[in-house]
């Protein structure tokens, strides 16, 4: 392993904190003791026990991301990639990429979301028992994302109401940059597609995540 200097294993070492924060068993899986672990959340251990850990949360993805990459084999096709990326939250790329083998050591945040996705679409695919998602909170998380998307829309839209109105006292349509008229319900368009896209996902995500609870 290429050597680092002083600055970069305190880096590392931020970064190894904050996986296992997120993933309090992964000290656990990578051989961290109770008692070492209360050492190290206020000290840095030496570099050699940095560099194992470090090794050993790489192997530990790598091994999940392979286990994950055998079970979507079974189900995903590179044509499906794009349905699945929707219902597990994850992009079509990087299932792609995992399918494929390009991605051989995936973060714990696709890990996750992966591994949640097909514990509920393969009843014998189990959660890693480090894996801090459930169903509960994971629909919590992703649809209270969704919701937020459509409250910024619901706003775009009060502000295209106001134009609207304005368009319609001055009888005059609204200009682009280059001084072109823009029709009149223009500014609906996005607001419109990128709803019918929320729909679906939200159908999507309910169906895949709730109704086979």
């Amino acid at each position: 392993m290429k050597e680092l200097n002083e600055k970069q294993i305190k880096t590392r070492w931020i970064d190894i904190k904050k996986q296992i924060k997120e993933r309090q068993l992964l000290a656990y899986r990578v051989g961290i003791s109770l008692n070492d672990w209360d050492t190290y959340m206020y000290s840095t251990p030496n570099v050699d026990e940095i560099n194992r850990i470090y090794l050993a949360i790489q192997e530990d993805r790598k091994t999940k991301t392979l286990r994950i990459k055998e079970a979507l084999s079974k189900i995903v096709g590179y044509r499906e990639a794009n349905e699945f990326s929707q219902k597990s939250g994850v992009s079509s790329a990087s299932i792609r990429d995992i399918i494929e083998g390009k991605k051989d050591m995936a973060g714990y945040d696709i890990i996750n979301r992966l591994e949640l996705f097909l514990h509920v679409t393969m009843p014998d695919f189990e959660l890693s028992i480090e894996n801090p998602l459930s169903v509960k909170n994971y629909t919590q998380e992703h649809l209270g994302e969704l919701a937020s998307e459509i409250n910024r829309i619901a706003d775009n839209l009060k502000q295209y109401c106001f134009r609207l109105t304005e368009m319609g006292r001055r009888l005059e349509k609204e200009k682009d940059w280059k001084g072109e008229e823009i029709e009149p319900a223009h500014n609906l368009v996005y607001s419109i597609e990128r709803l019918s896209e929320l729909k679906n996902q939200i159908n999507s995500f309910w169906k895949t995540y709730i109704d086979k609870k």
